[in-house]
């Protein structure tokens, strides 16, 4: 019986290392469970109607757009800005963006993949909060802050209200900056260097400003904890990994600094103003309603004022400090004043006071709204909100109450159950979510809307924006070298009339379109003469043409700036594609040399190397799930030439289709290219027939002005090549057969088509046969 007894023995003994070594916090489950009223607006089909949320919708797509294209990261969006393409991507942190492009990758939609990032934020800035705050409160009162976290006014409007994609992700990091800052300078272990390293280059991935605003506050919780842990040794750590991390990111930052002047947000940013009308005196700052309302109804000058409740729960914490000042730990203690400071002078930048600091500090005018300040207070006052529940007893370790003070567990369960109603429902009650709808339709917009089609809409609603208020920050990534004013750059131009020359064969250069990828595009071209060429791209820095394999001068053209050089006569390969530029390449290496200082220093402070096999393998499956996401659609086109002279005023050059075969009920996508052989006074329309073999009866049409009817073509200029995407919709009835896709321009004046001219310039007819589309039964 001893060997039984002993057997026995072993396996409640390995039960029990187990069961200890898979130790659970139930902590994490509420403060999951308690996200869960915050993220159901979420949930549904249609994207949510915001601020900005338009943006980050289609920033994804483009982004997506670039992904399919062989490009992994890109600082330009080409299909943005009416097909212009911005550098957004320059300039504002791309990480939020490639989260959601990780659940477009997973499979999600494009809407899923956004609502899903929003979800995640909620979700992990809870968690962060409650890991950071039961580091010196206990787990109590972490609850409680992390619920404070979610559910204080600004932070929802940062997601419902406002839609900032990147500010609200920027929540998640705040508290674990703070938790991971804590654990490397109180506990003294130097493996949290690198989540230091790690979390605070995730802010500044994820939004550059609301880092800026969030360093103060940092440098002087790394001054509180040194002064708790009275030994200064620590700071070399924390400076390290500052560094590292400004290191990390440098492939963003430091070109997007350097290069801030070749765009108009560059220009406008040291003049802006726009903070000033922002600044309120302290009677507008906070709001009037119990129950929060949101803006526009907030019934205040400021846009999202401080919530009474929020201020009453945050200013319990005095009465904390007062009545168990002398029980706290030293910890406590100075972290609660020290985010009572926080709150504090968080605010004071919002008031009109401050406006002289505003105009002292060179930076803060970027900021553009003095309310995002907020933020800080939002982090604040969520610390200062968990701590009434040591008013029920001290720190505890475990939820479980101990014995003997059962009873003050309880009233510390109830307290926090009831501040967390309380802010879920003073802050909730009045949210509206309402679906979005895109100018002149009448259904929400859902996944199956969201194409470039309608990113042409958005720029609209953008640009329309700015014709109807103005604005200093609108179209903020226009270039430079566009000198047509930002607010008409899209209209059709009023021009005197002109009268077309008479083109001869050999004036018309000969162009055959090769590989068009979304940054890069090659032809060849034939002409007997030098030609002027331009593409319809803003001229950015980084833009570059080669002729033959050989660099040539890239310049900025016409009163768009586009894209443009200037081709020998004689017979070429022409190839223009985005590079990079010097101060973009310095960043790149200042990131790479970092990469390779924080290896070599994971290595020494990790004991189990074993673990650098995590992120390294995590990094393998990401790139076999982008291989896969590559191999299921190309956004690169290879066109098929078919080359006609429009009334000697427009050349086609070829056309691609998104398939070679198609079915009752698909969609056909096709692709126009044009160039413009003249200046032109007048606007065309471009039609696209499909029409069945004998061309007799019209199966399906489009028909609009070029580029989602947002590049008129009295803009073009000559050598101009526009790339021109159209939809026709094969109807579920039609049978099977050959069908004729015809390709054309009119003027809706007079309803006449341009005529397809010969050599001699003789009419050929006034539609251009473009393909014979094969369908085929199901």
């Amino acid at each position: 019986m001893t060997q039984p007894a002993n057997l026995e023995a072993r396996v409640r003994s390995a039960l029990a290392s187990l069961s200890k070594g898979f130790k659970f916090d139930v902590g994490y489950l509420l403060v999951v469970l308690l996200c869960v009223p915050a993220i159901w607006p979420l949930v549904g089909p249609s994207y949510f109607a915001s601020h900005d949320g338009l943006h980050h919708l289609y920033r994804l797509l483009d982004l997506d757009f670039c992904i399919h294209g062989g490009t992994l990261y890109t600082r330009w969006l080409p299909n943005l800005g009416f097909g212009y393409g911005y550098p957004v991507l320059n300039y504002y942190a791309p990480l939020t963006y490639y989260l959601a492009e990780l659940f477009h990758l997973l499979g999600a939609g494009y809407v899923a993949s956004i609502k899903l990032t929003f979800m995640t934020g909620f979700v992990l800035s809870a968690v962060c909060m409650y890991l950071y705050a039961k580091e010196f409160m206990g787990r109590y009162s972490g609850v409680v802050a992390a619920a404070a976290y979610v559910y204080l006014p600004y932070h929802l409007a940062d997601g419902y209200v406002r839609g900032a994609l990147a500010e609200f992700f920027a929540f998640v990091f705040f508290p674990f900056i703070l938790w991971a800052c804590h654990r490397l300078i109180i506990r003294g272990k130097r493996k949290y260097l690198l989540l230091v390293v790690a979390s605070y280059a995730g802010l500044i991935l994820t939004h550059n400003l609301t880092a800026l605003i969030f360093s103060p506050l940092l440098l002087a919780y790394v001054c509180l904890l040194l002064a708790l842990r009275r030994e200064v040794k620590p700071l070399a750590y924390v400076v390290l990994a500052l560094l590292l991390a400004w290191g990390l990111t440098a492939f963003y930052w430091f070109p997007g600094f350097r290069e801030s002047s070749w765009v108009l947000l560059g220009q406008v940013g040291p003049s802006a103003t726009d903070y000033q009308h922002q600044l309120v005196p302290l009677s507008e700052f906070f709001s009037p309603f119990l129950i929060y309302r949101y803006f526009p109804n907030q019934g205040v000058t400021l846009e999202h004022p401080l919530s009474f409740i929020q201020l009453g729960l945050a200013g319990l914490s005095v009465l904390v400090l007062l009545r168990l000042w002398r029980t706290l730990t030293t910890s406590i203690r100075y972290h609660l004043l020290f985010f009572l400071g926080a709150s504090l002078l968080s605010l004071c930048m919002m008031l009109s006071s401050s406006s002289f600091l505003w105009r002292a500090l060179p930076l803060l005018p970027y900021l553009q709204f003095p309310w995002r300040f907020l933020a800080v207070t939002t982090v604040s006052s969520s610390v200062l909100i968990g701590s009434p529940l040591l008013l029920f007893g001290v720190v505890e370790d475990q939820l479980k109450p101990p014995r003997g003070s059962r009873r003050l567990s309880y009233l510390r369960i109830i307290a926090g159950l009831a501040i967390a109603l309380i802010l879920m429902m003073a802050n909730l009650a009045h949210l509206t979510v309402e679906p979005m709808y895109l100018p002149e339709h009448d259904v929400p917009l859902t996944e199956e809307e969201v194409s470039l089609a309608t990113a042409a809409e958005y720029d609209y609603l953008n640009a329309l924006w700015v014709r109807l208020w103005g604005g200093t920050w609108g179209l903020e990534y226009l270039p430079a070298w566009v000198q047509i004013p930002r607010e008409e750059f899209f209209l059709p131009l009023e021009k005197p009339p002109l009268t077309p020359a008479l083109l001869q064969s050999g004036d018309i250069p000969s162009i055959v379109l090769n590989r068009q990828a979304p940054l890069s595009k090659a032809l060849d071209i034939e002409a007997s003469s030098e030609t002027r060429l331009s593409f319809h791209i803003f001229y950015f820095p980084g833009w570059q043409f080669y002729v033959d394999g050989r660099r040539v001068p890239t310049f900025a053209s016409g009163p768009l700036g586009l894209v443009t050089t200037d081709v020998p006569q004689g017979q070429h390969r022409v190839l223009l594609r985005f590079e990079t530029t010097s101060a973009r390449t310095i960043g790149i290496a200042i990131s790479l040399v970092s990469v390779i200082l924080l290896t070599l220093l994971g290595l020494v402070l990790i004991e189990r190397r074993k673990l650098l096999l995590i992120p390294l393998g995590a990094l393998i499956l990401l790139a076999l799930l982008v291989y896969w996401h590559l191999l299921s659609s190309s956004s690169v086109e290879y066109p098929y030439e078919r080359q006609a002279n429009l009334g000697n005023l427009v050349k086609l050059l070829g056309y691609s289709l998104d398939r070679p075969v198609y079915h009752p009920g698909d969609t056909m996508s096709v692709s126009l290219y044009w160039m413009a052989l003249q200046e032109m006074s007048d606007d065309y329309k471009v039609f696209l027939h499909l029409t069945d073999q004998e061309e007799s009866r019209l199966i399906y049409q489009s028909d609009r002005w070029p580029v989602y009817n947002f590049s008129p073509t009295t803009r073009w200029q000559t050598g101009e090549i526009v790339v021109d995407r159209h939809t026709l919709q094969i109807p579920e009835e039609e049978s099977p057969g050959v069908y004729h896709l015809l390709a054309g321009m009119y003027l809706l004046d007079t309803m006449q088509n341009l005529d397809i001219l010969d050599e001699n310039s003789i009419s050929q007819g006034n539609r251009v046969l473009l393909s014979e589309i094969e369908v085929n039964s199901r």
